[in-house]
């Protein structure tokens, strides 16, 4: 069981690498572009997310509700936290495991689009979550 949901883990930050490529490489924007990746948007992202910790203990399911929340509120700081603690259990399914990195690209191209706009409060989020990815 551990090489299968390796092999999903090595396919799914080989999926958030390729969309977080394609959303900052270019001037382009993701929809102007045909061959890119359609971004879940974060509302639907959120809802996914709540969905697939339904049978989850109940610490879990309310941090995912609470990224879920944060995600449909633009509360970039809450998301950012209560999705990296998610990410760091070891007991993910793959369907936990495929939402929480779902989740992250939504929020990461809400963030980008945000920054495209001016919005500072969306930057220093990104910023903060890219360190946050480092450590």
């Amino acid at each position: 069981m551990r090489k299968p949901m390796k092999s999903i883990v090595c396919q799914a930050c080989g999926l958030v690498v390729l969309l977080l490529a394609a959303s900052s490489g270019c001037s382009k924007s993701a929809k102007d572009s045909p061959s890119a990746a359609p971004v879940t948007k974060p509302a639907e992202a959120a809802s996914q997310l709540q969905q697939a910790f339904v049978s989850a203990p109940v610490e879990v399911k309310n941090t995912a509700a609470a990224a879920s929340e944060a995600l449909k509120a633009a509360n970039y700081d809450q998301a950012i936290q209560s999705l990296q603690t998610i990410r760091a259990r070891k007991d993910l399914t793959a369907e936990q495991f495929m939402a929480v990195r779902e989740s992250e690209v939504a929020m990461v191209a809400r963030l980008i689009t945000a920054m495209e706009a001016g919005d500072q409060n969306a930057k220093r989020a990104y910023e903060a979550y890219k360190k946050r990815r480092r450590d």
